[in-house]
């Protein structure tokens, strides 16, 4: 078993410090980078863009030769990440200590957390697997303060819960649009504004798969609290009526016995 610590940074900062530890090769230009490692325990290429608005994604290929435990420092509480296996598969827990959940291949996965506890990812020995990415910064750049987007991803998976965590099987329409990312041929910047358009369509496509599902559950709450409440008044008028009833029969008795008297 190898454990390894990631620490935040900047993307330049933790590519230089991957680059760094596993004796890798970097290659980096226009907010792009691409790691190739070969070592005795893990083989294989990270490839990465950020974006100015505070959006970056990952491409993973790797294959891993001794069960691996990634531990990556716990990002910020305005952070969102969103993640999509199509080969092989890995677990994910907050904490080493953490429950586990297992992302498979062709499901993703949601997260957000107001936790300040690393995030491990549990790699198994000879497996290989391929997964991407894409780390949202809802918060602290000066470019994502009027964005419609990050607005946008903010209400939906930020705002409604401090903690969202969602896993199923991947769209089809997102799983196309890695594909068609990754057969981008353009170099330089319309290679990055080509998968700048990528990224945000997939993201603006997970707001639309999420924004119906809370709908329907703050309706569901809200149908909940509305049925509780006309209970508690139907009950409330049981009891008044019942008490009404009662007093009014006594009335009645009362006067009953004196007339009789």
């Amino acid at each position: 078993m190898k454990n390894i610590y990631l620490n935040t940074g900047t993307l330049h900062e933790v590519f230089n410090e991957l680059e760094t530890s596993f004796d890798g090769v970097l290659n980096s230009s226009n907010n792009e980078f691409k790691l190739a490692l070969d070592t005795d325990f893990i083989k294989g290429n990270i490839d990465a863009v950020t974006f100015i608005n505070g959006i970056t994604s990952f491409q993973v290929n790797m294959t891993f030769l001794d069960d691996i435990a990634l531990s990556i420092e716990s990002p910020s509480k305005s952070s969102i990440l969103f993640a999509y296996c199509t080969e092989g598969y890995f677990k994910h827990s907050v904490g080493i200590s953490g429950p586990k959940s297992t992302l498979r291949k062709h499901y993703s996965a949601i997260v957000t957390s107001t936790a300040s506890v690393n995030t491990i990812l549990h790699f198994k020995k000879n497996s290989a697997i391929q997964f991407s990415l894409i780390q949202v910064e809802t918060a602290g750049l000066v470019h994502t303060i009027n964005d419609p987007l990050l607005s946008h991803l903010k209400k939906t998976f930020l705002n409604n819960q401090s903690n969202f965590n969602y896993q199923g099987l991947q769209n089809i329409k997102i799983a196309k649009k890695f594909s068609q990312m990754n057969s981008i041929s353009d170099k330089g910047m319309i290679c990055h504004v080509q998968k700048k358009d990528i990224i945000q369509s997939i993201l603006n496509m997970e707001i639309d798969n999420h924004t119906d599902t809370l709908i329907r559950i703050k309706r569901a709450i809200k149908r909940s609290a509305l049925n509780h409440i006309n209970d508690l008044k139907t009950k409330y008028s049981v009891i008044k009526n019942y008490a009404a009833d009662s007093i009014y029969s006594k009335v009645i008795t009362s006067k009953n016995r004196i007339f009789i008297k």
